[in-house]
């Protein structure tokens, strides 16, 4: 990994109780843009989060929250993780590009790593998305009509 892979701006999120009650569990809403560079800045591979999307945060069942809360130092590899695990694209040279849920997964792993993440807590939710992915067998983007539209109609 680079010394150039970066985020292009700090996590902003509020909590949207709206959308959380509407999608049926809490979700916060992002409300400054950013990219996530992949591996080197000027390779022209990122992940890009846009002002409005919703998230919710670590998906970590409620019974480990004591070691790994929804939120932490690892939030912003978080949301970066939710948005190409719904869409299973990252952005190469300005356009779309497929990926699978495998580089999804890795790309979370990168980013913990470039937010400082203990490597306990780094490699201890690698262990468990790893495990939802083996389990969940995904393999194509997951569509959310309802969530997209709450995306799309966003005033900030």
């Amino acid at each position: 990994m680079s010394s150039f892979t970066e985020f292009s701006a700090p996590l902003n999120v509020q909590y949207d109780a709206e959308a959380s009650k509407a999608l049926g569990k809490d979700h916060w809403r992002v409300t400054k843009e950013f990219r996530y560079y992949i591996q080197n800045k000027d390779r022209g591979e990122w992940v890009y989060v846009p002002a409005g999307y919703l998230t919710d945060g670590a998906s970590v069942p409620r019974l480990f929250w004591s070691l790994i809360p929804p939120w932490g130092a690892y939030g912003q590899a978080a949301v970066v993780h939710d948005i190409v695990c719904e869409y299973l694209s990252i952005t190469v040279d300005g356009k779309p590009h497929s990926i699978t849920r495998e580089a999804c997964d890795e790309i979370l792993f990168e980013a913990m790593t470039v937010l400082k993440v203990s490597p306990f807590k780094r490699h201890a939710i690698s262990a468990a998305v790893e495990l939802f992915r083996r389990l969940s067998r995904v393999v194509h983007p997951t569509s959310k009509p309802k969530k997209r539209a709450m995306e799309a109609n966003w005033d900030n």
